[in-house]
This record gives structure tokens, sequence and C-alpha cells, in this order.
């Protein structure tokens, strides 16, 4: 636990009339929604679970938390408006909150209204009624400040010297949480940025494979929606999609861009790409729940019937996001794009070559499924 963090019973006691036995209390409930915080790593579900969090163990009608833009020198934060979520952002320096932002100072406000920082325009703009204010900085553990946390309308009277001790607590709990999340969001953006860049490399080895990987991402991860699965198994779907031809580094281009029907020594060769999209991804250190991704990559040309490759696996043998990405990977390859030795076919007859192959290759309930929903369309660009 870092030092700004270390509060005890006994500290807040020597501010609260009521002694140890409410104070345990409140600090039992900081410990709670602390727990449910550090479980949460998407930035904007974050910022909602500590402004629930801080209103109910502040008792508070209402709070905010806004982080800091230090390239833009402004604070942000995100709200619900309508059926969207939005992001607010503001100049550092204006209002309450962004008072706290440039000076790390602590505000207990009595009259909002009283105060010049006080900016009315949110009260107007919703019909909200801010009365009294606490404001406290979240510091990072280097002791930069890194947002503020706004508490508003103390439910039964004004914020106390005791209020500003517990919200302080709390923010330095919320502190390491809002890191921790803006730790994972950079770590997962970098991770997504290279993932897309390796499949555009690989579908610009050849003028008939581009943009291939993304189109099959996207409708893979459709069809793994469509089918129910979790935000966790859609987003593997995603990054199986990009990833399933990898293996096509290995491939020479004279066979990979061969403009006529490959001869059968040039299609086994061809075909060992699936061999090698395992053999590259198998290499990478991938998070434990998308260990699974080299094997689900690198199926998507097997069949339910054990005569595809690499492997010869059977329905019984082949997971369910390896055939939502076979339906992908063949619908694509059927529609994307015209070859010398055929023109590429339409979304109908694409369709009807799926439903042609149901059973003995692909499954005909995801089959039926991408179909029924219209999962193939995509916008024009």
């Amino acid at each position: 636990m870092t030092k700004k963090a270390k509060f005890s019973a006994g500290v807040l006691a020597e501010v609260h009339p009521a002694g140890t036995g409410l104070v345990s209390e409140h600090l039992q409930a900081v410990l709670e929604v602390s727990r449910a915080l550090m479980r949460e790593h998407n930035l904007a579900d974050l910022l909602r679970l500590i402004a629930e969090g801080t209103s109910q163990v502040m008792a508070a009608e209402r709070s905010s938390i806004y982080l800091v833009d230090p390239d833009r020198n402004e604070l942000y934060t995100f709200v619900a408006q309508e059926l969207e979520i939005q992001e607010i952002r503001m100049p550092i320096g204006t209002g309450l909150s962004g008072h706290v932002a440039q000076t790390g100072e602590t505000l207990n406000i009595a009259d909002a209204y009283q105060d010049p920082r006080f900016d009315k325009g949110w009260d107007l703009r919703t019909g909200f009624r801010t009365r009294t204010v606490l404001c406290t900085p979240l510091l990072a553990q280097t002791g930069e400040i890194i947002g503020v946390l706004q508490v508003l309308n103390k439910k039964d009277g004004r914020f106390t010297g005791y209020d500003k001790h517990l919200l302080s607590a709390f923010a330095s709990q919320a502190a390491i949480a809002v890191e921790n999340a803006q730790l994972y969001g950079a770590n997962r953006k970098q991770f997504e940025s290279f993932i897309e860049t390796l499949a555009a490399t690989i579908d610009a080895k050849s003028p008939f494979t581009a943009g291939h990987s993304k189109r099959v991402a996207i409708y893979a991860s459709r069809l793994a929606r469509a089918v129910g699965l979790s935000p966790e198994l859609v987003e593997k779907a995603r990054f199986a999609g990009l990833l399933h031809d990898i293996g096509k580094i290995s491939i020479p281009d004279a066979v990979l861009n061969k403009p006529a029907r490959l001869s059968d020594e040039e299609f086994a060769l061809m075909k060992s790409h699936a061999h090698w999209t395992h053999e590259i991804l198998r290499k990478i250190s991938f998070a434990r729940s998308l260990r699974d991704i080299p094997a689900v990559a690198a199926s998507h040309h097997e069949r339910l019937d054990g005569r595809g490759y690499p492997t010869g696996a059977t329905l019984s043998q082949l997971p369910l996001l390896a055939r939502i990405l076979a339906i992908a990977d063949v619908y694509d390859a059927l529609t994307s794009i015209d070859r010398p030795y055929r023109k590429a076919a339409t979304p109908k007859e694409g369709l009807e070559i799926l439903r042609r192959e149901k059973g003995a290759s692909l499954d005909p309930q995801l089959v039926d499924l991408f179909a029924r929903q219209r999962l193939y369309s995509l916008p024009r660009n």
C-alpha cells in the first residue's frame, strides 16, 4: 500500500465525534468499493463506479471524477447522455474541479453559488442544484495530479473535516484504480496496434488479399456477438480473424500471387500456411485469456467432416470460435475481389455457396445466423 493510502480507523476517529465504531463502518465501505474498482479495467466504466462509490461512501447526492489530459491541459470525464457515453472536457483552472487540478488544494465549499470559481453552466443545463461541494485531487504514485474527485450536496448538511479525510482515503484507492486502468488501456492499445499492423502487412503481400484479414475479423466478431458470446470471446474472435493468415509470410510470392490456378504442388504449399499460422502465433506471449488464439486462427480451413487442414479435425474437435472463423474466411474469400481465374461472387452468390457447404464443411446453424442477421453487410467506403 502506498504512503498516501495509509489511513486507519484511529486517524479518522480523531476528527469524528462518533468515535471508531462509525469510522470502521465507513472504512469498510471504502474497502468494499475499492475492491470492486480494482477489478474494472474499462476507464469509462471505472469512472462511473468511482462516482457511484463515492456518493455511497460520502452520503452525497452526486459525485463526479475528472481526469487530467496533460497534453491538452484539460480535464475530461465521461457522462451518459441519451443512449451513448460522451466525453466532456474543460480547461484546467476552470471551475472548482479545475482549480483543484491546478493547485492540488482540497476544497470544502459550504455554498457553491457564493464562490466565484464555481461554474453554474452544468446546473443550468441539467436542472441540478449544487449546494455544498467537497473536491480533492487524485494523486499518482509519483505525487502527480492525475484527476479530481468531486462530491456534491451532503445529504445531512455540510461536509466536515472528517468527510475531507474520508474522501482523501477513498481518493487514494480511486487513484490507484485509475492508474491501473490507464496502464491497461495503453498496453491494450499498443497490442491492438501491433496486431492490426501485422495483419495489414500480411495482406499487403498479395493484391488478392488486400483488407482480407480486417474484414474476416469484422465478420467473425459480428457472428460471435450474434451467438451471444461474452465480450472477451468476441474480442478473441476478432484477434483470431486478424491473425489467421499470418502463416502466408512463409509462402513464396510467386505462389501467393500466381495469376492462375495453382498446381497440386503449389496448392499443397499454399495449404501449409495454416500450419505456419499456428507455429508463428504460438511464439507470441498472449495474455492468459487469449492463449488459444494460435489454435483458433490456424483452424480456419478445417471442415466439420474432417477433410480440412492442417489437422483434419472434425466437428467434435472444433471449438465454436474456429467454426465461426471458417465462415468469415470463406465468405470474404468468395466475395471480396476478382481473381484471374474467377470473378468475385455477389453477396447472394456467396451466401448460396455457404449454404451448400452446410454440414460437410461449415456449421449449419452459424451459416443460417450469418445470413439471417445480414452479418455480411459492410458499409461502403
